[in-house]
Protein backbone atom coordinates (compact mmCIF):
# COMPACT_ATOMS: atom_id res chain seq x y z
CA UNK A 1 0.00 0.00 0.00
CA UNK A 2 1.35 3.40 -0.92
CA UNK A 3 1.88 5.84 1.90
CA UNK A 4 -0.08 8.45 -0.03
CA UNK A 5 -3.26 6.52 0.62
CA UNK A 6 -2.98 7.01 4.38
CA UNK A 7 -2.31 10.75 4.23
CA UNK A 8 -5.99 11.82 4.36
CA UNK A 9 -6.48 9.79 7.55
CA UNK A 10 -3.65 11.49 9.40
CA UNK A 11 -3.63 14.90 7.76
CA UNK A 12 -4.68 16.73 10.91
CA UNK A 13 -1.68 15.27 12.72
CA UNK A 14 0.64 16.49 9.99
CA UNK A 15 -0.62 20.06 9.75
CA UNK A 16 1.29 21.32 12.75
CA UNK A 17 4.47 19.86 11.32
CA UNK A 18 3.70 21.24 7.89
CA UNK A 19 3.18 24.70 9.38
CA UNK A 20 6.58 24.47 11.04
CA UNK A 21 8.20 23.11 7.89
CA UNK A 22 6.85 26.01 5.84
CA UNK A 23 8.27 28.62 8.17
CA UNK A 24 5.20 29.11 10.38
CA UNK A 25 2.29 31.55 10.24
CA UNK A 26 4.24 34.67 11.25
CA UNK A 27 4.39 36.19 7.76
CA UNK A 28 1.35 37.46 5.90
CA UNK A 29 0.24 35.00 3.24
CA UNK A 30 1.83 35.53 -0.16
CA UNK A 31 -0.17 36.11 -3.33
CA UNK A 32 1.30 32.90 -4.75
CA UNK A 33 2.96 30.12 -2.76
CA UNK A 34 4.72 27.03 -3.99
CA UNK A 35 6.45 24.19 -2.21
CA UNK A 36 9.83 22.85 -3.29
CA UNK A 37 11.44 19.62 -2.17
CA UNK A 38 14.72 21.03 -3.45
CA UNK A 39 16.31 24.01 -1.73
CA UNK A 40 17.86 26.87 -3.67
CA UNK A 41 21.55 25.98 -3.75
CA UNK A 42 22.85 29.43 -4.67
CA UNK A 43 21.64 32.86 -5.75
CA UNK A 44 24.88 33.62 -7.53
CA UNK A 45 23.64 33.35 -11.12
CA UNK A 46 27.12 32.41 -12.31
CA UNK A 47 27.26 29.36 -10.05
CA UNK A 48 23.80 27.99 -10.82
CA UNK A 49 23.04 24.68 -12.49
CA UNK A 50 20.06 23.24 -10.57
CA UNK A 51 16.53 23.70 -11.87
CA UNK A 52 15.12 25.30 -8.73
CA UNK A 53 17.91 27.88 -8.72
CA UNK A 54 17.05 28.77 -12.31
CA UNK A 55 13.34 29.08 -11.52
CA UNK A 56 13.97 31.61 -8.76
CA UNK A 57 16.57 33.41 -10.88
CA UNK A 58 14.03 34.04 -13.64
CA UNK A 59 11.96 35.87 -11.04
CA UNK A 60 14.76 37.98 -9.57
CA UNK A 61 16.69 38.90 -12.72
CA UNK A 62 16.16 39.51 -16.40
CA UNK A 63 18.60 39.16 -19.27
CA UNK A 64 18.93 41.16 -22.46
CA UNK A 65 16.48 38.60 -23.76
CA UNK A 66 13.80 37.11 -21.51
CA UNK A 67 11.43 34.16 -21.73
CA UNK A 68 7.95 34.56 -23.13
CA UNK A 69 5.65 33.59 -20.21
CA UNK A 70 3.75 30.95 -22.19
CA UNK A 71 6.00 29.68 -24.98
CA UNK A 72 9.30 30.19 -23.11
CA UNK A 73 10.81 31.38 -26.39
CA UNK A 74 13.36 34.20 -26.09
CA UNK A 75 11.95 37.70 -26.63
CA UNK A 76 13.51 41.14 -25.99
CA UNK A 77 13.98 41.73 -22.29
CA UNK A 78 16.11 44.37 -20.59
CA UNK A 79 17.28 45.25 -24.10
CA UNK A 80 14.83 46.56 -26.67
CA UNK A 81 15.46 47.02 -29.54
CA UNK A 82 18.04 44.40 -30.43
CA UNK A 83 19.84 44.72 -33.77
CA UNK A 84 21.24 41.59 -35.44
CA UNK A 85 23.62 41.72 -38.39
CA UNK A 86 22.69 40.06 -41.68
CA UNK A 87 25.18 37.25 -41.07
CA UNK A 88 23.87 36.82 -37.49
CA UNK A 89 27.29 37.22 -35.89
CA UNK A 90 26.87 40.69 -34.38
CA UNK A 91 24.19 41.51 -31.80
CA UNK A 92 23.74 45.11 -30.68
CA UNK A 93 21.68 45.39 -27.51
CA UNK A 94 20.04 48.70 -26.62
CA UNK A 95 19.21 48.66 -22.91
CA UNK A 96 15.84 50.12 -21.97
CA UNK A 97 16.32 53.62 -20.49
CA UNK A 98 13.78 52.81 -17.75
CA UNK A 99 15.48 49.56 -16.64
CA UNK A 100 16.53 49.86 -13.00
CA UNK A 101 17.99 47.76 -10.21
CA UNK A 102 15.99 47.05 -7.08
CA UNK A 103 18.06 49.69 -5.24
CA UNK A 104 17.14 52.33 -7.82
CA UNK A 105 20.39 52.29 -9.81
CA UNK A 106 19.95 52.41 -13.60
CA UNK A 107 20.81 49.23 -15.47
CA UNK A 108 23.70 50.03 -17.80
CA UNK A 109 25.92 48.24 -20.30
CA UNK A 110 28.73 47.99 -17.75
CA UNK A 111 26.55 45.75 -15.53
CA UNK A 112 26.43 43.07 -18.19
CA UNK A 113 30.09 43.39 -19.12
CA UNK A 114 31.14 43.16 -15.46
CA UNK A 115 29.10 39.97 -14.98
CA UNK A 116 30.26 38.31 -18.18
CA UNK A 117 33.91 39.15 -17.53
CA UNK A 118 33.59 37.70 -14.05
CA UNK A 119 32.34 34.40 -15.45
CA UNK A 120 35.35 34.19 -17.75
CA UNK A 121 37.71 34.97 -14.88
CA UNK A 122 35.96 32.63 -12.42
CA UNK A 123 34.55 29.91 -14.70
CA UNK A 124 31.32 28.22 -13.76
CA UNK A 125 29.36 25.35 -15.22
CA UNK A 126 28.03 27.46 -18.09
CA UNK A 127 31.15 29.43 -19.01
CA UNK A 128 31.49 27.30 -22.13
CA UNK A 129 28.44 29.08 -23.59
CA UNK A 130 30.52 32.26 -23.73
CA UNK A 131 33.03 30.55 -26.01
CA UNK A 132 30.79 31.41 -28.95
CA UNK A 133 31.93 35.02 -28.43
CA UNK A 134 35.06 36.20 -30.24
CA UNK A 135 38.12 35.95 -28.00
CA UNK A 136 36.26 34.72 -24.92
CA UNK A 137 37.93 31.31 -24.68
CA UNK A 138 41.39 32.78 -25.26
CA UNK A 139 40.82 35.38 -22.54
CA UNK A 140 39.58 32.71 -20.12
CA UNK A 141 42.71 30.61 -20.78
CA UNK A 142 45.09 33.57 -20.46
CA UNK A 143 43.48 34.68 -17.22
CA UNK A 144 43.63 31.16 -15.82
CA UNK A 145 47.37 30.93 -16.57
CA UNK A 146 47.91 34.32 -14.97
CA UNK A 147 45.89 33.32 -11.90
CA UNK A 148 47.95 30.18 -11.42
CA UNK A 149 51.19 32.17 -11.74
CA UNK A 150 49.87 34.72 -9.24
CA UNK A 151 48.84 31.97 -6.81
CA UNK A 152 52.25 30.28 -7.09
CA UNK A 153 54.19 33.55 -6.77
CA UNK A 154 56.46 33.37 -3.73
CA UNK A 155 56.90 37.15 -3.66
CA UNK A 156 54.74 38.40 -0.75
CA UNK A 157 54.47 41.83 -2.38
CA UNK A 158 53.39 40.38 -5.77
CA UNK A 159 55.45 42.90 -7.69
CA UNK A 160 55.01 41.04 -10.97
CA UNK A 161 51.84 41.75 -12.92
CA UNK A 162 51.05 38.23 -14.09
CA UNK A 163 47.83 39.40 -15.71
CA UNK A 164 49.36 41.72 -18.31
CA UNK A 165 48.77 39.21 -21.12
CA UNK A 166 45.11 38.64 -20.25
CA UNK A 167 43.61 41.34 -22.47
CA UNK A 168 39.83 41.66 -22.17
CA UNK A 169 39.77 44.30 -24.91
CA UNK A 170 40.25 41.46 -27.42
CA UNK A 171 36.96 39.84 -26.39
CA UNK A 172 33.96 40.53 -28.63
CA UNK A 173 32.00 42.25 -25.85
CA UNK A 174 32.01 46.03 -26.22
CA UNK A 175 30.32 48.93 -24.48
CA UNK A 176 29.38 51.29 -27.30
CA UNK A 177 27.83 53.76 -24.91
CA UNK A 178 26.23 53.76 -21.48
CA UNK A 179 23.15 51.83 -22.67
CA UNK A 180 24.52 49.84 -25.62
CA UNK A 181 26.37 46.51 -25.69
CA UNK A 182 27.71 44.91 -28.85
CA UNK A 183 28.49 41.18 -28.92
CA UNK A 184 30.44 39.62 -31.80
CA UNK A 185 30.26 35.86 -32.29
CA UNK A 186 32.84 33.55 -33.82
CA UNK A 187 30.13 32.26 -36.17
CA UNK A 188 26.32 32.28 -36.39
CA UNK A 189 24.76 30.59 -33.34
CA UNK A 190 21.14 29.62 -33.98
CA UNK A 191 20.05 29.44 -30.30
CA UNK A 192 21.99 32.53 -29.17
CA UNK A 193 18.88 34.52 -28.12
CA UNK A 194 17.76 31.59 -25.92
CA UNK A 195 21.27 31.33 -24.47
CA UNK A 196 21.41 35.04 -23.62
CA UNK A 197 18.09 34.67 -21.78
CA UNK A 198 19.71 32.22 -19.34
CA UNK A 199 20.90 33.14 -15.80
CA UNK A 200 24.66 32.97 -16.59
CA UNK A 201 24.10 35.95 -18.91
CA UNK A 202 22.23 38.03 -16.33
CA UNK A 203 23.84 41.31 -15.22
CA UNK A 204 25.40 42.02 -11.83
CA UNK A 205 25.52 45.26 -9.85
CA UNK A 206 29.23 45.76 -9.16
CA UNK A 207 28.66 48.67 -6.79
CA UNK A 208 26.34 46.60 -4.60
CA UNK A 209 28.82 43.71 -4.57
CA UNK A 210 31.86 45.85 -3.73
CA UNK A 211 31.54 45.55 0.09
CA UNK A 212 31.95 41.79 -0.31
CA UNK A 213 35.08 41.93 -2.46
CA UNK A 214 38.22 40.16 -1.23
CA UNK A 215 40.26 43.36 -0.94
CA UNK A 216 43.60 41.63 -0.33
CA UNK A 217 43.44 39.45 -3.45
CA UNK A 218 42.23 42.45 -5.47
CA UNK A 219 45.11 44.65 -4.24
CA UNK A 220 47.83 41.98 -4.49
CA UNK A 221 46.84 41.09 -8.06
CA UNK A 222 47.06 44.69 -9.26
CA UNK A 223 43.24 44.90 -9.26
CA UNK A 224 42.71 41.84 -11.45
CA UNK A 225 41.37 39.14 -9.09
CA UNK A 226 37.79 39.85 -8.08
CA UNK A 227 36.54 37.33 -5.55
CA UNK A 228 33.31 37.95 -3.68
CA UNK A 229 32.05 36.51 -0.42
CA UNK A 230 28.81 34.61 -0.89
CA UNK A 231 27.05 36.98 1.53
CA UNK A 232 26.37 39.28 -1.42
CA UNK A 233 23.63 36.80 -2.40
CA UNK A 234 21.83 37.04 0.93
CA UNK A 235 19.08 39.48 1.84
CA UNK A 236 19.22 42.44 2.20
CA UNK A 237 22.51 42.48 0.26
CA UNK A 238 21.31 40.99 -3.02
CA UNK A 239 20.42 43.61 -5.61
CA UNK A 240 18.46 42.39 -8.65
CA UNK A 241 16.78 43.97 -11.68
CA UNK A 242 14.03 41.51 -12.59
CA UNK A 243 10.32 41.49 -11.76
CA UNK A 244 11.07 40.64 -8.11
CA UNK A 245 13.54 41.42 -5.37
CA UNK A 246 14.63 39.07 -2.60
CA UNK A 247 12.85 40.00 0.63
CA UNK A 248 13.88 37.10 2.87
CA UNK A 249 15.55 33.70 2.72
CA UNK A 250 15.49 31.39 5.72
CA UNK A 251 17.64 28.55 4.38
CA UNK A 252 15.75 25.26 4.22
CA UNK A 253 12.59 27.02 5.41
CA UNK A 254 11.21 29.76 3.19
CA UNK A 255 12.27 32.16 0.45
CA UNK A 256 10.15 35.23 -0.25
CA UNK A 257 10.23 37.42 -3.36
CA UNK A 258 8.43 40.76 -3.49
CA UNK A 259 7.64 42.71 -6.64
CA UNK A 260 10.48 45.04 -7.60
CA UNK A 261 9.02 48.58 -7.56
CA UNK A 262 11.73 49.70 -9.99
CA UNK A 263 11.09 47.01 -12.63
CA UNK A 264 10.28 48.65 -15.97
CA UNK A 265 7.26 46.36 -16.56
CA UNK A 266 6.05 46.34 -12.91
CA UNK A 267 2.42 46.99 -13.88
CA UNK A 268 2.23 43.51 -15.45
CA UNK A 269 3.64 41.62 -12.45
CA UNK A 270 0.57 39.64 -11.37
CA UNK A 271 1.54 38.28 -7.94
CA UNK A 272 3.19 40.94 -5.83
CA UNK A 273 4.54 38.48 -3.23
CA UNK A 274 5.75 34.96 -4.06
CA UNK A 275 6.80 32.42 -1.43
CA UNK A 276 8.85 29.29 -1.92
CA UNK A 277 8.41 26.90 1.00
CA UNK A 278 11.06 24.22 1.39
CA UNK A 279 9.91 20.74 2.44
CA UNK A 280 12.49 18.00 2.21
CA UNK A 281 10.00 15.19 2.69
CA UNK A 282 7.42 14.78 -0.08
CA UNK A 283 4.82 13.48 2.36
CA UNK A 284 5.05 16.70 4.35
CA UNK A 285 5.03 18.70 1.11
CA UNK A 286 1.87 17.01 -0.09
CA UNK A 287 0.25 17.36 3.32
CA UNK A 288 1.00 21.08 3.34
CA UNK A 289 -0.42 21.48 -0.16
CA UNK A 290 -3.54 19.48 0.73
CA UNK A 291 -4.10 21.59 3.83
CA UNK A 292 -4.14 24.76 1.74
CA UNK A 293 -0.60 25.83 2.56
CA UNK A 294 0.38 26.31 -1.08
CA UNK A 295 -1.00 26.87 -4.55
CA UNK A 296 1.51 24.78 -6.47
CA UNK A 297 3.64 21.72 -5.76
CA UNK A 298 6.07 21.05 -8.66
CA UNK A 299 8.49 18.19 -9.27
CA UNK A 300 6.37 15.58 -7.51
CA UNK A 301 8.01 12.19 -7.80
CA UNK A 302 8.12 8.74 -6.22
CA UNK A 303 5.10 7.16 -4.60
CA UNK A 304 2.99 10.29 -4.57
CA UNK A 305 3.39 10.97 -8.29
CA UNK A 306 2.76 7.32 -9.09
CA UNK A 307 -0.47 7.25 -7.12
CA UNK A 308 -1.71 10.57 -8.50
CA UNK A 309 -0.98 9.31 -12.02
CA UNK A 310 -2.76 6.01 -11.39
CA UNK A 311 -5.95 7.61 -10.12
CA UNK A 312 -5.98 10.52 -12.58
CA UNK A 313 -6.13 13.10 -9.82
CA UNK A 314 -7.68 16.30 -11.29
CA UNK A 315 -5.17 18.54 -9.49
CA UNK A 316 -2.23 16.63 -10.96
CA UNK A 317 -0.86 17.67 -14.35
CA UNK A 318 1.60 15.12 -15.71
CA UNK A 319 3.35 15.81 -19.00
CA UNK A 320 6.59 14.85 -20.81
CA UNK A 321 9.47 17.27 -20.42
CA UNK A 322 12.79 18.13 -21.99
CA UNK A 323 14.95 16.06 -19.66
CA UNK A 324 16.59 12.67 -19.22
CA UNK A 325 17.33 10.65 -16.09
CA UNK A 326 20.58 8.72 -16.42
CA UNK A 327 23.59 7.31 -14.61
CA UNK A 328 27.03 8.80 -15.06
CA UNK A 329 30.31 6.88 -14.93
CA UNK A 330 33.54 8.36 -13.70
CA UNK A 331 35.64 7.65 -16.80
CA UNK A 332 39.02 8.80 -15.52
CA UNK A 333 41.82 6.18 -15.45
CA UNK A 334 41.97 6.24 -11.66
CA UNK A 335 39.64 7.19 -8.86
CA UNK A 336 40.56 10.14 -6.67
CA UNK A 337 42.12 7.78 -4.10
CA UNK A 338 44.54 6.50 -6.77
CA UNK A 339 42.95 3.07 -7.24
CA UNK A 340 42.33 1.74 -10.78
CA UNK A 341 38.96 2.63 -12.26
CA UNK A 342 37.19 -0.25 -14.06
CA UNK A 343 34.91 2.25 -15.80
CA UNK A 344 37.82 3.65 -17.78
CA UNK A 345 37.16 0.58 -19.98
CA UNK A 346 34.21 1.30 -22.25
CA UNK A 347 33.34 -2.42 -22.40
CA UNK A 348 32.48 -2.31 -18.70
CA UNK A 349 30.38 0.79 -19.19
CA UNK A 350 28.58 -0.78 -22.15
CA UNK A 351 27.96 -3.99 -20.20
CA UNK A 352 26.37 -2.23 -17.25
CA UNK A 353 24.22 -0.21 -19.63
CA UNK A 354 22.96 -3.29 -21.47
CA UNK A 355 22.18 -5.15 -18.24
CA UNK A 356 19.38 -2.78 -17.17
CA UNK A 357 15.74 -3.49 -17.99
CA UNK A 358 14.51 0.10 -17.93
CA UNK A 359 10.88 -0.82 -18.43
CA UNK A 360 10.90 -2.37 -14.95
CA UNK A 361 11.98 0.99 -13.52
CA UNK A 362 9.35 3.07 -15.31
CA UNK A 363 6.54 0.57 -14.70
CA UNK A 364 7.22 -0.43 -11.09
CA UNK A 365 9.36 2.29 -9.49
CA UNK A 366 8.70 5.79 -10.85
CA UNK A 367 5.28 4.97 -12.37
CA UNK A 368 4.36 8.45 -13.61
CA UNK A 369 4.37 7.94 -17.36
CA UNK A 370 8.15 8.19 -17.76
CA UNK A 371 9.45 6.77 -21.03
CA UNK A 372 12.26 4.18 -20.99
CA UNK A 373 15.08 5.36 -23.22
CA UNK A 374 18.38 4.28 -24.72
CA UNK A 375 19.18 7.82 -25.85
CA UNK A 376 20.45 10.95 -24.14
CA UNK A 377 18.47 13.58 -26.07
CA UNK A 378 14.73 12.95 -25.59
CA UNK A 379 13.37 11.50 -28.86
CA UNK A 380 11.16 13.71 -31.05
CA UNK A 381 12.55 16.89 -29.47
CA UNK A 382 13.63 18.46 -32.76
CA UNK A 383 12.02 18.19 -36.17
CA UNK A 384 14.48 16.60 -38.60
CA UNK A 385 16.72 15.17 -35.86
CA UNK A 386 17.50 11.49 -36.52
CA UNK A 387 17.68 9.93 -33.07
CA UNK A 388 20.37 7.21 -32.84
CA UNK A 389 19.53 3.78 -31.47
CA UNK A 390 21.65 3.61 -28.33
CA UNK A 391 22.64 0.40 -26.54
CA UNK A 392 19.90 -2.24 -26.22
CA UNK A 393 18.91 -4.37 -23.24
CA UNK A 394 21.02 -7.46 -23.98
CA UNK A 395 22.23 -9.55 -21.04
CA UNK A 396 24.21 -12.18 -23.06
CA UNK A 397 26.15 -9.43 -24.82
CA UNK A 398 26.70 -7.60 -21.53
CA UNK A 399 28.09 -10.77 -19.94
CA UNK A 400 30.43 -11.30 -22.88
CA UNK A 401 31.75 -7.75 -22.64
CA UNK A 402 32.41 -8.14 -18.90
CA UNK A 403 34.33 -11.36 -19.56
CA UNK A 404 36.39 -9.63 -22.27
CA UNK A 405 37.18 -6.85 -19.83
CA UNK A 406 38.48 -9.39 -17.30
CA UNK A 407 35.45 -9.76 -15.02
CA UNK A 408 33.67 -13.03 -15.98
CA UNK A 409 30.49 -13.26 -13.91
CA UNK A 410 31.83 -10.37 -11.88
CA UNK A 411 34.97 -12.15 -10.69
CA UNK A 412 37.61 -9.67 -9.55
CA UNK A 413 35.37 -6.64 -9.94
CA UNK A 414 36.30 -4.01 -7.34
CA UNK A 415 34.03 -2.69 -4.63
CA UNK A 416 32.36 0.49 -5.94
CA UNK A 417 29.61 2.85 -4.82
CA UNK A 418 26.53 4.13 -6.60
CA UNK A 419 26.11 7.74 -5.46
CA UNK A 420 22.85 9.66 -5.38
CA UNK A 421 21.27 12.57 -3.53
CA UNK A 422 18.74 11.72 -0.85
CA UNK A 423 15.56 12.61 -2.75
CA UNK A 424 12.96 10.24 -4.16
CA UNK A 425 13.05 8.12 -6.22
CA UNK A 426 16.85 7.73 -6.45
CA UNK A 427 17.18 5.08 -3.72
CA UNK A 428 14.39 2.96 -5.20
CA UNK A 429 15.81 3.23 -8.71
CA UNK A 430 19.29 2.43 -7.40
CA UNK A 431 18.13 -0.65 -5.52
CA UNK A 432 16.34 -1.98 -8.62
CA UNK A 433 19.40 -1.47 -10.84
CA UNK A 434 21.70 -2.93 -8.19
CA UNK A 435 19.64 -6.14 -8.19
CA UNK A 436 19.67 -6.31 -11.98
CA UNK A 437 23.47 -5.91 -12.12
CA UNK A 438 23.95 -8.52 -9.42
CA UNK A 439 21.67 -11.04 -11.15
CA UNK A 440 22.95 -10.45 -14.69
CA UNK A 441 26.64 -9.68 -14.19
CA UNK A 442 27.53 -11.02 -10.75
CA UNK A 443 28.65 -7.64 -9.42
CA UNK A 444 27.35 -5.84 -6.37
CA UNK A 445 27.54 -2.10 -5.88
CA UNK A 446 27.01 -0.30 -2.61
CA UNK A 447 24.33 2.39 -2.53
CA UNK A 448 25.44 5.72 -1.08
CA UNK A 449 22.85 8.40 -0.36
CA UNK A 450 23.94 11.94 0.60
CA UNK A 451 22.34 15.38 0.78
CA UNK A 452 22.11 17.42 -2.41
CA UNK A 453 24.81 20.06 -1.91
CA UNK A 454 27.44 17.48 -0.93
CA UNK A 455 26.31 15.31 -3.83
CA UNK A 456 26.78 18.18 -6.29
CA UNK A 457 30.27 18.90 -4.95
CA UNK A 458 31.33 15.27 -5.18
CA UNK A 459 30.11 15.02 -8.75
CA UNK A 460 31.92 18.22 -9.68
CA UNK A 461 35.15 16.89 -8.14
CA UNK A 462 34.81 13.46 -9.83
CA UNK A 463 34.62 11.93 -6.36
CA UNK A 464 32.44 8.96 -7.30
CA UNK A 465 32.37 5.75 -9.35
CA UNK A 466 28.76 5.77 -10.60
CA UNK A 467 26.27 8.51 -9.84
CA UNK A 468 22.70 9.26 -10.65
CA UNK A 469 22.43 12.24 -12.99
CA UNK A 470 19.94 14.17 -15.05
CA UNK A 471 19.88 16.90 -17.62
CA UNK A 472 17.11 19.24 -18.66
CA UNK A 473 17.50 21.21 -21.86
CA UNK A 474 18.09 24.91 -21.20
CA UNK A 475 16.99 26.00 -24.68
CA UNK A 476 15.37 24.37 -27.70
CA UNK A 477 18.42 23.16 -29.61
CA UNK A 478 20.40 19.86 -29.54
CA UNK A 479 23.48 21.73 -28.39
CA UNK A 480 21.87 22.23 -24.98
CA UNK A 481 22.45 18.49 -24.49
CA UNK A 482 25.57 17.81 -26.54
CA UNK A 483 27.51 20.78 -25.09
CA UNK A 484 27.48 19.09 -21.68
CA UNK A 485 30.12 16.58 -22.83
CA UNK A 486 32.44 18.92 -24.66
CA UNK A 487 36.00 18.79 -23.30
CA UNK A 488 35.79 22.32 -21.88
CA UNK A 489 32.39 21.94 -20.24
CA UNK A 490 32.28 22.34 -16.46
CA UNK A 491 29.08 20.27 -16.56
CA UNK A 492 30.94 17.19 -17.78
CA UNK A 493 31.04 15.38 -14.45
CA UNK A 494 32.07 12.09 -16.10
CA UNK A 495 35.56 13.21 -17.11
CA UNK A 496 34.94 11.58 -20.52
CA UNK A 497 36.95 13.34 -23.21
CA UNK A 498 36.63 12.38 -26.87
CA UNK A 499 38.20 14.45 -29.65
CA UNK A 500 35.95 12.99 -32.35
CA UNK A 501 32.89 13.99 -30.33
CA UNK A 502 34.28 17.49 -29.83
CA UNK A 503 34.98 17.78 -33.56
CA UNK A 504 31.42 16.77 -34.50
CA UNK A 505 30.00 19.32 -32.07
CA UNK A 506 32.29 21.99 -33.50
CA UNK A 507 31.16 21.18 -37.04
CA UNK A 508 27.55 21.41 -35.95
CA UNK A 509 28.15 24.70 -34.17
CA UNK A 510 29.41 26.43 -37.30
CA UNK A 511 27.21 24.70 -39.88
CA UNK A 512 24.67 27.04 -41.47
CA UNK A 513 22.62 24.34 -43.23
CA UNK A 514 19.92 23.38 -40.65
CA UNK A 515 19.68 19.70 -41.62
CA UNK A 516 23.44 19.14 -41.83
CA UNK A 517 23.73 20.78 -38.44
CA UNK A 518 21.22 18.34 -36.94
CA UNK A 519 23.00 15.41 -38.59
CA UNK A 520 26.31 16.38 -36.97
CA UNK A 521 24.65 16.52 -33.58
CA UNK A 522 23.04 13.11 -34.18
CA UNK A 523 26.46 11.65 -35.04
CA UNK A 524 27.85 13.15 -31.86
CA UNK A 525 25.06 11.64 -29.77
CA UNK A 526 25.57 8.24 -31.44
CA UNK A 527 29.24 8.34 -30.46
CA UNK A 528 28.36 9.34 -26.90
CA UNK A 529 25.91 6.45 -26.60
CA UNK A 530 28.40 3.93 -27.96
CA UNK A 531 31.20 5.15 -25.68
CA UNK A 532 28.71 5.00 -22.79
CA UNK A 533 30.02 7.51 -20.24
CA UNK A 534 26.34 7.63 -19.29
CA UNK A 535 23.45 5.18 -19.07
CA UNK A 536 20.20 6.80 -20.27
CA UNK A 537 17.35 5.35 -18.20
CA UNK A 538 14.16 7.30 -18.86
CA UNK A 539 12.75 10.51 -20.26
CA UNK A 540 11.24 12.60 -17.50
CA UNK A 541 7.67 13.54 -17.03
CA UNK A 542 6.80 16.50 -14.85
CA UNK A 543 4.10 16.24 -12.21
CA UNK A 544 2.60 19.57 -11.18
CA UNK A 545 -0.02 19.52 -8.46
CA UNK A 546 -1.85 22.82 -8.45
CA UNK A 547 -5.18 24.33 -7.60
CA UNK A 548 -7.77 24.99 -10.28
CA UNK A 549 -7.62 28.74 -9.74
CA UNK A 550 -3.90 28.99 -10.55
CA UNK A 551 -3.10 30.59 -13.92
CA UNK A 552 0.02 31.51 -15.87
CA UNK A 553 1.90 28.24 -15.30
CA UNK A 554 2.63 26.71 -18.71
CA UNK A 555 2.79 22.94 -19.05
CA UNK A 556 5.90 23.37 -21.13
CA UNK A 557 8.55 20.74 -21.93
CA UNK A 558 11.20 23.02 -20.43
CA UNK A 559 9.51 22.77 -17.01
CA UNK A 560 10.29 26.43 -16.37
CA UNK A 561 8.08 29.43 -15.67
CA UNK A 562 8.04 33.20 -15.48
CA UNK A 563 6.75 34.04 -12.01
CA UNK A 564 5.64 37.54 -12.97
CA UNK A 565 2.79 36.07 -15.04
CA UNK A 566 1.64 33.53 -12.43
CA UNK A 567 -1.34 34.23 -10.22
CA UNK A 568 -4.35 32.87 -8.34
CA UNK A 569 -7.94 33.76 -9.26
CA UNK A 570 -10.15 34.58 -6.30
Amino acid sequence: MYRLLVIPAVILLLLAGAMFWSGGPAQKKADFTFISTDEVHTLDTQRMSWMNDFRVAYGLWEGLYRLDPQTLVAIPGTANPIDVSADKTVYTFHIRPDAKWSNGDPVVAADFIFAWRRLLEEPGEYTYLFHYIVGAKAYEDDFDKALKAFTDDSDPDHKTDHFAKADFSKVGIKELDRLTVRVTLEHPVLPFPDIVAMPPFFPMNEKAMKPFLDDKAFHDSHEHVRRYKKEFTHPPNLVTEGPYQLESWAYKRRLRMRANPNYYDRDHVVSKVVDMIFAKDEQWAYADFTSGGADWLPDVAGEIAGELYARHDPQAHIFPVFGTYFYSFNCQPKFNDGSPNPFADKRVRQALSMAIDKRVITDTVVRSGQIPTTTYIPPNSFKGYKTPAGLPYDIPRAQKLMAEAGYPRGAGFPHVHLLFNDDPPHAEVGETIRRQWRDALGIDVELESIEAVTFANRERNHDYAISRASWYGDYLDPSTFTDKYKPDSENNESGWINTQYADLCQKADIEIDPQKRLDYYAQAEALLLDEAPIIPIYVYTECYVMRKNVFGLPLNVRSMMVFSSVGVRH
